[in-house]
């Protein structure tokens, strides 16, 4: 058995140095901080110290006694739940050694690209179909051309999103859904903006967020300023009723912001939805979540049967990589893009917006 302390300033590093020395199959028995250096205690850092063993390879030793060898070992309840802690952690320190491996074996600048996109959202299988299809079809000396390297990306990057434009007719009920924070009452807005002043078509507000005395108060606001009738629902029942006297005008639903954990409130929306029945469901994403939390906010948002994706706060986020795969995962196309505060104007057609584009100048930047 080979036996070693590692010594690394964060957990991250020391996983690196076991699975560099004793290999992915190394076993951790204790990690514990310490403090090194300094003069009498005086100026001394803390460290991360990992105790880890590697059985030696035997071939006489039956694959039954390593697993008791391990089982049998005195490790302490905390200890056990450290080690679960520490394999996550090894988890996503293997994927990232493994994602520069694979990179290494890219010329420049393709490798620089590969890296990028992992950075920046991307899954490493992903980064790497791409990066390889394109240096496979180029060299390296062609690639300087950012001109000729773009037009591959873009090749790569268009279609991964569907867009429709949807058309605000009369009697038409849109409904708005999503989790909180993402924007959907200023979004409201913005749509109703749209449709009262360019589209010059007859509108009433409606919210069922009556958790938020504020959110309503502000909805009654633009509402009041652009003189629309507006409207608070408290039961689903009283919302099919009212949404039934609407004859002629567009009805615009505002709904409660919900976590996309919470399973039981967003069966609550579902209700809704299923009650009003509405022809548009738009499910609102917000453009600065991980890759990871868009991914599930679609994947638990769709027992409300959302139509459509309206993507908000593109102007504050610095990449979009990741929102893009993300959207990709799903069916539903993106019809709006919201970038600003400002109602009406910082609102535009998904498909207005060069979303390829924006991505290959992250990916060559």
């Amino acid at each position: 058995m080979k036996l070693k302390k590692f010594l690394a300033s964060n957990m991250a590093e020391a996983m690196i140095k076991v699975k560099n020395e004793l290999g992915v199959d190394a076993v951790i028995l204790q990690t514990r901080k310490v403090r090194k250096g300094g003069f009498l205690g005086i100026g001394s850092k803390t460290y991360v110290e990992v105790t880890a063993f590697k059985e030696e390879e035997d071939k006489k030793v039956h694959k039954p006694k390593k697993v008791q060898i391990v089982e049998n070992r005195d490790i302490s309840r905390d200890l056990k739940m450290e080690l679960n802690g520490i394999k996550s952690t090894l988890e996503v320190v293997k994927e990232k050694l493994s994602s520069a491996k694979i990179g290494g074996n890219f010329p420049q600048p393709f490798e620089d690209i590969y890296l990028k996109m992992i950075e920046n959202g991307m899954k490493s299988s992903e980064a790497f179909k791409i990066v390889d299809d394109i240096s496979k079809n180029m060299s390296s000396v062609e690639a300087q051309d950012e001109e000729k390297l773009s037009n591959a990306l873009k090749k790569h990057f268009e279609g991964l999103v569907k867009f429709e434009r949807v058309e605000f007719t009369p009697s038409k009920r849109i409904m708005l859904i999503g989790p909180t924070g993402v924007g959907k009452t200023t979004t409201l807005a913005k749509i109703a903006a749209m449709i009262k002043m360019r589209e010059r078509r007859s509108l009433t507000i409606v919210t069922l967020d009556t958790y938020r005395i504020a959110a309503a108060q502000q909805l009654k606001t633009y509402a009041d300023i652009m003189h629309i009738p507006f409207k608070v629902i408290y039961t689903p029942e009283e919302a099919v009723e009212f949404s039934s006297s609407v004859k002629d005008d567009v009805l615009l639903i505002d709904t409660a912001g919900r976590s996309q954990k919470d399973e039981m409130k967003i069966t609550e929306i579902s209700s809704y939805v299923q009650k009003i029945d509405p022809d548009i469901v738009f499910l609102v994403i917000d453009a600065t979540k991980k890759r990871d939390d868009m991914e599930d906010v679609i994947k638990n948002f769709s027992m409300a049967r959302p139509t459509h994706f309206i993507l908000t706060k593109l102007d504050e986020t610095s990449s979009i990589l990741g929102v893009v795969k993300a959207l990709s995962s799903s069916s539903l196309p993106v019809s709006f893009i919201t970038n600003g505060q400002n109602v009406p104007d910082d609102i535009m057609y998904a498909d207005d917006v060069d979303i390829p584009s924006l991505m290959i100048k992250e990916v060559l930047k």
